[in-house]
């Protein structure tokens, strides 16, 4: 079974309003990485107690903390990242979701791939520590990190080779980064626990309600099917960055229909 959540941020910056439509849309999980526009780590305990009790009353849960772990220079100390892999623990267990995102590094300077023995053995620290507290680290990629292309993150979650770290799957990223979001799959199946949930449409930084793209979202969930997964929203129909997007509510309603039916199409089983 597939269980649609997303990236609820992208509505608006007021938490109780994302909460609202939400709810509206049947939406019973969500992603946090952000509320009131603040970055979901440098959320103060007062406000998370209240994220607390506004999903407890809508009945919303969280899937997973969408931190930005690991998008800082290979070149600078750990310490800064472990701190903040500590607090985003925390928050996993506290809303209690056991999932937590995080990156592969950037570098001040020449290529990151040139770094792969660093990269690596801080990806390990932070799979252990993590693997203590009980909580997956999720890969995701992004441009100019070391996990940028499939190749890299496939070869992350083989080195790691842990219950305990998995692969956020984003298809639209990899047709962003000029890969065929298929054999992208191909190179990261084994290692996929999670999904993101956007269609690049082949126009820089355009996206497309999903299934009307060129990011193959029906082909990668016929192929997911067998797993339970989280497939997350984040359809970036409005705007699309580096560092986040919006998407307008009717908009975004849209595309939960479109992956919805996707689904009902494939006789994919989801809530």
């Amino acid at each position: 079974m597939f269980t649609i959540t997303g990236f609820a941020d992208e509505l608006c910056n007021d938490f109780e309003e994302q909460m609202r439509i939400w709810d509206e849309m049947g939406m019973k999980y969500f992603e946090l990485r952000s509320a009131w526009g603040t970055n979901v780590m440098k959320l103060t305990d007062e406000m998370i107690a209240r994220i607390k009790g506004i999903i407890d009353g809508y009945g919303i849960k969280v899937s997973c903390i969408g931190s930005p772990i690991g998008k800082t220079f290979i070149e600078d100390p750990i310490d800064f990242e472990m701190e903040r892999l500590d607090r985003a623990c925390y928050l996993a267990d506290y809303f209690g979701c056991a999932r937590v995102r995080v990156f592969s590094f950037y570098c001040k300077e020449g290529s990151i791939l040139d770094h792969r023995d660093e990269v690596m053995a801080r990806l390990r620290k932070m799979a252990d520590f993590a693997e203590k507290r009980g909580v997956e680290l999720l890969h995701e990629n992004e441009s100019n990190i070391y996990g940028q292309f499939s190749k890299q993150s496939a070869e992350i979650a083989a080195t790691m080779k842990s219950k305990y770290f998995g692969l956020v799957f984003d298809p639209a990223n990899y047709s962003v980064a000029g890969e065929d979001a298929l054999e992208a799959e191909d190179e990261m199946h084994p290692y996929i626990t999670y999904i993101h949930v956007k269609d690049y449409s082949g126009k820089e930084l355009d996206m497309s309600i999903p299934g009307e793209g060129i990011s193959h979202i029906p082909e990668v969930f016929d192929r997911m099917r067998d797993r339970d997964l989280f497939i997350s929203m984040e359809p970036h129909l409005d705007h699309a960055g580096q560092f986040g997007g919006f998407t307008a509510p009717e908009k975004y309603k849209v595309a939960v229909k479109a992956v919805r039916t996707i689904l009902d199409k494939l006789g994919i089983a989801w809530c």
